[in-house]
């Protein structure tokens, strides 16, 4: 009972940035701190796992799936070696280390055929994520309409001004308008995160077939007020990505709730994509001057931001070509861009590659892709029949394409074994 409830806190703690700060740097990226959420997540590995070493109880068989991620650890174990900074290296390879427990918890307490002696129940934890996710969606909508916010540092929260210089917002004729952030440290991560729950919530409401309990009015009730909250709270954010993710992915669990051929479901999920273009108009008619520079990209911003992306890229390629087997270390690909070249004016002006999976390259090398690439084809292999887990894939997908905070950042690579482990 207390590994559960300590469980679930972890749960509702994670969308959260309460940090102990450790090491102090300019940016986010060779910061070393310990979150709440992650000190709680390693005391329930440890206890998770002393548990299991003193049960009997049969694990889930060696298959692919668990070979490509000890490849994956050892390889990211093995990148520690090359890292200039190797106490940052060591933060990263316990993230990963950690990430992959967490994994396996969710796999082995949440397993289908094993409800009455698993601890964990996989619609809770959905529940509860997110219920801690939607006071984001609250805060993020005050942001963009109050065009600022406070601070709040028991909370994670850091202050933002659409007039001060390093904040994120869209440039357009009319000013600088500040893109919501959540309690999140960038609004293309908040925007990504919600996009993940979004899908999770469209899924859920569109099977919900029967209300005959009071439990399942108020879930059903909860879900529809989290799903059309968060969508503002999404547009807000003004992610290119994270909207291309959550089309994507409704579009996935379209199709793949096609199969089942239930036309109950299928013509609730259409129902809710209907409501969510409604209200997708409603809020584009006052702000799409901003929408539409945000997909012209032709203003100053936009224009800065994808030739920075071009360059990150090149200097990506740079990197891997000369480190394409052993990568610069884990957590270390800020620190060797700027040890090669520290002439640049600001911290920020040195940035991971804006991809996930080549950043994963450059930093643990071409045994670690592959490895991480394995897995994810074994995970989605085995649940490619199902609707909810081939939706996530995608979104998951998308976002990595994009961005590269799911593995630059702390709470992103936590982020990423949690859904991997849900789906």
């Amino acid at each position: 009972m207390i590994f559960t409830w300590a469980f679930y806190l972890f749960v509702f703690l994670l969308p959260w940035q309460t940090k102990l700060i450790l090491r102090p740097a300019e940016n986010n990226f060779n910061e070393i701190s310990l979150s709440a959420s992650h000190a709680l997540l390693i005391i329930i590995l440890v206890a998770f796992f002393a548990y299991k070493l003193a049960e009997k109880r049969n694990l889930e068989r060696i298959s692919g799936l668990w070979i490509s991620l000890a490849v994956l650890e050892l390889a990211v174990l093995a990148s520690f070696f090359f890292a200039s900074d190797q106490l940052l290296a060591f933060e990263h390879y316990i993230l990963f280390v950690s990430g992959i427990g967490l994994f396996f918890l969710l796999r082995e307490e949440t397993r289908p055929g094993h409800e009455e002696e698993a601890c964990l129940k996989k619609e809770n934890i959905i529940y509860i994520f997110l219920g801690s996710l939607f006071l984001h969606a609250v805060f993020g909508i005050y942001q963009f309409l109050s065009q600022g916010s406070f601070a709040c540092k028991y909370l994670g929260l850091a202050a933002h001004n659409a007039s001060l210089l390093g904040s994120s917002v869209v440039e357009t004729a009319s000013g600088r308008w500040l893109r919501a952030y959540g309690g999140f440290d960038h609004p293309n991560i908040f925007g990504g995160v919600l996009a993940i729950a979004l899908v999770l919530t469209a899924y859920l409401l569109a099977k919900k077939k029967n209300l005959s309990s009071r439990q399942e009015i108020l879930e059903s009730i909860f879900l529809f007020i989290f799903y059309f909250v968060s969508f503002f709270a999404l547009f807000f954010t003004f992610s290119r990505s994270a909207w291309l993710a959550l089309a994507l992915g409704l579009v996935t669990v379209f199709i793949t709730l096609l199969r089942s051929r239930d036309r109950w479901i299928i013509g609730r999920f259409l129902a809710l994509i209907f409501f969510s273009a409604v209200m997708a108009t409603i809020v584009f008619l006052p702000y799409q001057d901003l929408v539409l520079t945000r997909f012209k990209a032709e203003s100053r911003l936009e224009q800065k931001s994808l030739t920075e992306r071009k360059q990150y890229f090149g200097e990506a390629q740079e990197v891997i070509a000369s480190h394409w087997l052993s990568g610069v270390g884990t957590g270390n690909y800020v620190t060797y861009l700027k040890r090669q070249d520290a002439s640049r004016s600001s911290a920020w002006d040195y940035q991971p590659v804006h991809n996930a999976f080549i950043l994963l390259w450059a930093e643990s090398g071409l045994i670690a892709i592959i490895a991480f690439l394995s897995s994810l084809f074994f995970l989605i292999k085995k649940n490619r029949r199902l609707v909810l887990p081939t939706a996530v894939f995608i979104t998951l997908l998308i976002i990595m394409l994009f961005d590269h905070w799911l593995l630059s950042l702390p709470f992103g690579t936590i982020f990423l074994f949690f859904i991997l482990g849900l789906i």
